[in-house]
């Protein structure tokens, strides 16, 4: 009863919305479309059978305006593998790919599998329209639209009937039928039930589908798909074909019947070729690959193919097909490798026509009969119009080379070299190449001439090339045990200090400190770093991290020998990939414009440290490096093979010549025999306005090969610039340019203190210092010339000089006195210690080496004695001090100081007035400095007569009493050394005054 009374409850609700449904549709008000979706709720919708849901659709679209046409939404899924696996395209060699490129000599790939080979996403569109070839199936939604005296759209499932059932209209089959059909079949039906009504019949959602997929590939199982997959969708899910697996016997297996896929078809392009569209239950196998043939060679796709299904053998004619034919067109020559019934292989040749048979485990090799170009000329190098070139129109020279526009400089690069160049010709009879020299210039000017040949290469050089081959010729000429090479030589490492010696410690930057590549280069070096440090362990190792000179070294050596730690800058242009040349060597630069310099003159070069370098500052070692860094790498004889740049360089260093002297740009040059000097002047950037033409040699090399014998002829010429074309040079001629004799002396000389016009002067060969001090006005009123300083760089080297052996002498003494064990007990370490000191100032060069001169510069003397005026150098210094009015006393006096001069003052006074000498004063080795720099002894141990006369300005030096130890020798030096501090302490005295 129960049961009952629900039933007739829910009845009366359904058909009270159908009543409300009518009354909306009689109503001729239009409610929002607010309104219809409360409606829609009201009424609950229904599924695509119920009659309800499609009214309710019906009414939404009246109240809004909408067409009756279903909008699809242009979805996309993405079905993914169930299992991600498989090898990537190329992945590990297979077995039949290790046999096949064993008998091939080289590694060959089994083709197709870089595109089956692995899986990939399936994209299944659910939008736009379908084809009528497409099978229906249970799933499928179908969507009918009315459109004239009913406008309505039904949507509904083919049920598992395999029928299709709409509102008003009788069962159609649908399940196994093509679209189109079962389209006309329900049209047909609904024109019959529905007149005056249009009928559009369409497919929404399609079904899905489950396949089955096993054999040879990467993942096998059951997969589901959508009703519009095929074989290939089924494949890729399945994670692609292992490289085993046939890809010309793939298939698709349907109830009792089996369809055959050749995968090859749709590699290749063929019309032919087609997918397997998948239906519910297929089963698609991926059988074992049978039988395959190589070919490898010039052809467009050298591979392992596989044959078809069931033959063991195919046309040569149709592998060559597959593997896209020949290269270029040409002849070629066709070989194959078999392999015989007894297992043992043989190489046979076939004919060109493609007749032969290749059978299973086959090789077939494709080579070109010949790879000759005939009639055909190249130019390389420093032109603008590289390239090839036909022989019949440039038969010589001359018509190679018509026009000097082909070798206008280009912005970038060296420009061209046009007084040495060359023709590499090869030989047909030996096929070796030789170099062939010649001059453009002289080409262009007429005066030569050669007649080219098939495949000769005409090589302009650029100035760089001639600067690189002419120094290694240069360097021949000179040491001629030292073999010329085209590769530069390798930076020399730093010099390692010895372990044992105290390096001066500076903290590293935090960037190199703990910059791993000092473990490296200590690697490199063959030393070992300290433990803690880079990870290193053992001794001897605060050579990196103590000296920082040694850290940058290793950022710049670590450069050089680890590419991977170097900025490469940007990819290489295409035609210096195919085209490699040399990298230019450290002392061949060419700047952006195409000018050329040593590296000596560059302050960019990689760092080379000195013996004993000291530490240098992070930011020092910041800016070598990346200007070092920013300078890009010259190549040099770009397109040409090693062996013929060997032989270029080889042959055009026998052209060499040097110019030196008063020329801009002297060095190393390459010309032709013949050649004439106004061309080599103009190469080396042309003569100075100071070169002496009246008298310039050319030495040549007069060398008799019959005899064995060369003789040197020197020639000397006083020509005009005019006529430097009426002097021919020949290989290895010298010309040097003297410059101008000039009485102008290189170098100022110096005057300051009491003269009128003080400053630097320029002097005359031979001019005396009379005659500068005449050209400075001479002396003030306040200058005392008996006590000028006078300075000379020539004797101040020969005072360091002196000062060196003599520090090396008392290096020597003391070394043998403290060897010596009577010794060790006379001599004190304050003593040893007291020398060591000097011996340091002495090697440092503090204070002796200051190159002071007594001289005389009163002109009273002069004129009484013209031997005593002195005639000047360049750097001379000459300071004229104001009238002192003390004398010095200083030494080992009880109060060292300056005392008023008085006339009938003697030594002892002055030494008397400064408190008389101490306890370990020397007495007998008293001595007085003169204001002129010159030093008298007091006892002067009979020599002297009398006691030196004193003057104002004067310097008594009373030194420190040494005794005797046991190293009488080194007393004596000691004495020396100490009377040389005196002087020079006296010199700095009276300057000051």
């Amino acid at each position: 009863m129960t049961k009952m009374n629900g039933a007739t409850m829910s009845s009366g609700r359904k058909w009270a919305r159908h009543a409300m449904l009518l009354a909306a549709l009689a109503s001729s008000v239009t409610p929002g479309l607010a309104q219809a979706q409360g409606l829609s709720q009201l009424l609950g919708g229904g599924n695509g059978n119920d009659l309800t849901g499609d009214l309710l659709r019906t009414v939404q679209q009246r109240l809004t305006g909408q067409s009756t046409i279903p909008s699809l939404q242009p979805d996309v899924q993405v079905q993914n593998p169930a299992v991600q696996q498989g090898p990537q395209a190329y992945g590990p060699p297979s077995a039949i790919e290790r046999l096949m490129s064993a008998r091939a000599g080289q590694p060959i790939r089994q083709y197709g599998y870089e595109v089956f080979g692995r899986g990939a996403p399936v994209v299944v569109r659910q939008s736009g329209a379908l084809q009528d070839g497409y099978i229906l199936g249970e799933g499928d939604e179908i969507v009918l639209t009315l459109r004239g005296q009913q406008n309505a759209s039904y949507r509904t499932r083919v049920d598992r009937d395999g029928r299709v059932v709409f509102p008003g209209l009788p069962p159609v089959a649908a399940a196994g039928r093509s679209f189109g059909g079962f389209r006309e079949d329900l049209e047909d039906a609904a024109g019959r039930a529905l007149t005056g009504t249009e009928v559009l019949v369409s497919v929404g959602a399609v079904r899905q589908i489950a396949v089955r997929v096993t054999g040879e590939v990467n993942a096998p199982g059951l997969f589901n798909l959508s009703g519009l997959a095929t074989a290939m969708d089924a494949l890729s899910l399945a994670g692609g074909i292992k490289n085993t697996g046939s890809l010309r016997d793939v298939q698709v297996v349907r109830g009792g019947r089996s369809f055959r896929l050749d995968l090859y078809t749709l590699l290749m392009g063929d019309a032919a070729g087609r997918d397997i569209p998948l239906a519910e239950g297929d089963r698609i196998v991926v059988p074992l690959q049978t039988s395959a043939v190589a070919v490898v060679g010039q052809v467009k796709r050298p591979a392992i193919y596989e044959l078809p299904a069931g033959q063991q053998a195919t046309p040569l004619s149709s592998l060559m097909a597959m593997a896209g034919g020949t290269e270029v067109r040409g002849s070629y020559r066709y070989s194959i490798l078999r392999t015989r019934d007894d297992g043992k292989r043989e190489m046979v040749q076939v004919g060109a026509g493609g007749g032969a048979t290749v059978h299973d485990g086959d090789v077939v090799f494709v080579a070109p009969t010949a790879d000759i170009s005939l009639a055909k000329v190249e130019l390389r190098g420093a032109t603008t119009l590289n390239g090839s070139y036909p022989l019949e129109t440039v038969r010589s020279l001359r018509g190679l080379l018509a026009s000097s526009d082909m070798f206008a400089p280009a912005v970038g690069r060296p420009l061209p070299y046009l007084l040495a160049d060359a023709v590499i010709r090869l030989d047909p009879a030996t096929l070796q190449r030789t170099v062939i020299p010649f001059a453009v210039s002289d080409v262009l000017e007429g005066k030569a001439d050669m007649a080219l040949q098939s495949n000769d290469v005409v090589y302009i050089t650029n100035v760089a090339e001639m600067r690189y081959i002419a120094h290694k010729a240069g360097d021949l000429q000179r040491n001629p045990t030292r073999k010329v090479n085209d590769h530069p030589d390798p930076v020399p490492p730093p010099p390692v200090p010895d372990a044992n010696a105290a390096l001066q410690v500076q903290a590293l930057p935090p960037g190199l400190a703990a910059d791993p590549r000092l473990a490296q280069l200590a690697a490199i070096q063959g030393i070992q770093l300290p433990a803690g440090q880079s990870g290193g362990a053992g001794q001897g190792a605060a050579l990196l991290a103590a000296n920082p000179t040694y850290a940058a070294y290793a950022a710049n050596q670590l450069g050089q020998q680890n590419p991977a730690l170097q900025d490469q800058g940007p990819p290489k242009p295409e035609e210096e990939r195919l085209n490699p040349g040399i990298v230019a060597p450290p002392d061949i630069l060419t700047a952006q414009d195409g000018s050329t310099a040593r590296a000596d003159d560059d302050q960019d070069q990689t760092m080379t440290l000195p013996a004993g370098a000291g530490p240098l500052s992070a930011s020092q070692l910041g800016v070598s490096q990346a200007q070092h860094s920013r300078r890009p790498p010259l190549r040099l004889f770009v397109g040409l093979d090693d062996d013929t740049r060997r032989l270029l360089v080889g042959t055009l260093t026998n052209y060499h010549v040097t110019v030196v002297g008063e020329v801009n740009s002297p060095g190393d040059f390459l010309v032709m025999p013949g050649a004439t000097l106004d061309k080599l002047v103009q190469a080396a950037g042309g003569l100075t306005p100071k070169v002496d033409l009246h008298a310039f040699e050319v030495t040549s090399a007069d060398i008799d090969n019959a005899s064995g014998l060369s003789r040197t002829v020197r020639h000397s010429y006083g020509l005009p610039v005019a006529q430097f074309a009426q002097v021919a040079l020949k290989p290895f001629d010298r010309v040097r340019f003297n410059p101008v004799f000039s009485d102008r002396d290189t170098g100022d000389v110096t005057l300051s203190g009491e003269v009128k016009f003080p400053g630097g002067y320029e002097i005359l060969r031979g001019e005396h210092l009379s005659s500068v001090l005449a050209r400075a006005g001479g002396f003030t009123d306040a200058a005392y010339p008996a006590g000028v300083v006078f300075l000379r760089q020539s004797v101040a080297e020969s005072q360091r000089d002196t000062l060196q052996k003599e520090a090396d002498a008392l290096e020597r003494q003391i070394i043998s006195i403290v060897g010596n064990v009577s010794g060790k007990v006379q001599v004190t370490d304050g003593e040893i210690a007291y020398v060591t000191q000097m011996i340091g100032r002495l090697r440092q060069g503090i204070g002796p080496a200051s190159g002071r001169v007594a001289v005389h510069v009163d002109p009273r003397e002069i004129a009484a004695h013209p031997e005593l005026d002195l005639v000047m150098e360049p750097g001379d210094q000459l300071v004229v001090p104001r009238q002192p009015s003390a004398v010095v006393v200083s030494g080992e006096v009880m109060a060292p100081g300056g005392i008023q001069f008085r006339s009938d003052r003697s030594v002892d006074d002055y030494i008397a007035m400064a408190g008389g000498m101490t306890e370990i004063a020397d007495d007998d080795h008293v001595f007085v400095v003169q204001p002129d720099g010159s030093a008298i002894q007091v006892d002067g141990g009979g020599w002297l007569s009398s006691p030196p006369k004193l003057a104002p300005g004067s310097v008594i030096v009373v030194p420190r009493k040494l005794r005797h130890f046991t190293w009488d020798s080194i007393l004596m030096d000691i004495i020396q050394v100490t009377s040389q501090l005196a002087i020079t302490g006296a010199s700095l005295a009276v300057i000051s005054k």
